[in-house]
């Protein structure tokens, strides 16, 4: 049951919409507009009495509202400020457009209600300025989280389809899941990767599918082996030996020339080579070698498109 508003709050939102009311009804009875508000005549009156002590500051005769009820008909003069609804601040709309966003997930996609929701959000955006996308609805489904807070407490693997924006591709991961953390407003599942034989770390809006895994695997399959082995790596610095240093974390070196290193992630060593702008030329693998040839060439034949 919701909790009743205060009375304070109640007269308050009262008094602020009798100006707008009577502005638009000009020469209303005092009765009808009481039945209006539901409230006693009494109370009618004395709201009345209260809004004519109100205005804007200075509150002298030229300031105050002109309002004139004694007849039995209520007439209101001089609110010009007051006769329409107040404006909406920022804050004010942006938990408006979140909690229509709110209402209209809630509704049937076919719903008429649903279309006026966004009909209002469109509005309000394009009046305030502020962004219509605001959602208040999380990017990660409630199914998956349900199934691995089950998975954790029950101690049981999952099949996750997952994208790495790291690396750009889509695997299918079997996972133990061990804990759920919220950084900066981010989801992530802290878990076992039997697919890799490692602890990972996974964003939950990048999961794609997931299932119950009843095969959990043993081993490495040859794809998580390729991706998680070592990868040797042999360069030849050109020139900015510093920020090449920085780079390739080479703090020991002191010239150019060639020099090798390790890295476990092969996007990590052609984003560095291409970030380098041609002050450091790779070595080995002669395989990868070719790769950022062929992905330097198709750069190149896109701009010259273009």
């Amino acid at each position: 049951m919701a909790k009743e508003k205060p009375a304070p709050l109640i007269h308050t939102q009262r008094l602020l919409a009798l100006v707008p009311f009577i502005s638009a009804h000009q020469g209303i009875s005092l009765k009808e507009l009481a039945e209006t508000f539901n409230v006693t005549n009494a109370q009618m009156t004395s709201d009345l009495t209260t809004l004519w002590m109100c205005g804007l500051p200075g509150y002298t005769a030229l300031e105050l509202m002109d309002l004139s009820f004694e007849s039995g008909y209520v007439t209101i003069r001089n609110a010009q400020t007051l006769e329409t609804p107040r404006s909406l601040n920022p804050a004010e709309i942006v938990a408006l457009l979140m909690g229509l966003d709110l209402l209209k997930d809630s509704l049937d996609s076919n719903s008429e209600l649903q279309t006026n929701i966004s009909l209002l959000i469109n509005r309000l955006s394009e009046k305030s300025a502020i962004t219509s996308k605001l959602r208040a609805i999380s990017d990660v489904s409630s199914a998956l989280r349900a199934e691995l807070e089950k998975a954790i407490s029950s101690h049981s693997a999952l099949s996750l389809t997952y994208h790495s924006l790291y690396s750009d591709s889509v695997t299918v991961r079997s996972v133990k899941p061990l804990e759920l953390r919220n950084e900066n407003g981010t989801e992530y599942l802290f878990a076992y990767c039997h697919t890799a034989s490692d602890f990972r770390i996974f964003r939950l809006d990048r999961v794609m599918e997931f299932a119950v895994d009843a095969d959990t695997p043993t081993h490495n399959s040859a794809q998580a082996v390729r991706d998680d082995e070592q990868i040797n790596f042999a360069i030849n610095i050109n020139s900015r030996l510093r920020l090449i240093k920085e780079r390739f974390a080479l703090n020991a070196i002191t010239t150019a020339g060639i020099q090798r290193s390790q890295s476990f992630s092969k996007q990590w060593i052609m984003r560095s080579i291409f970030g380098s702008s041609g002050s450091v030329e790779l070595i080995e693998p002669a395989d990868l070698k070719v790769e950022i040839g062929q992905k330097a060439q198709l750069m190149l034949d896109r701009y010259l498109a273009n």
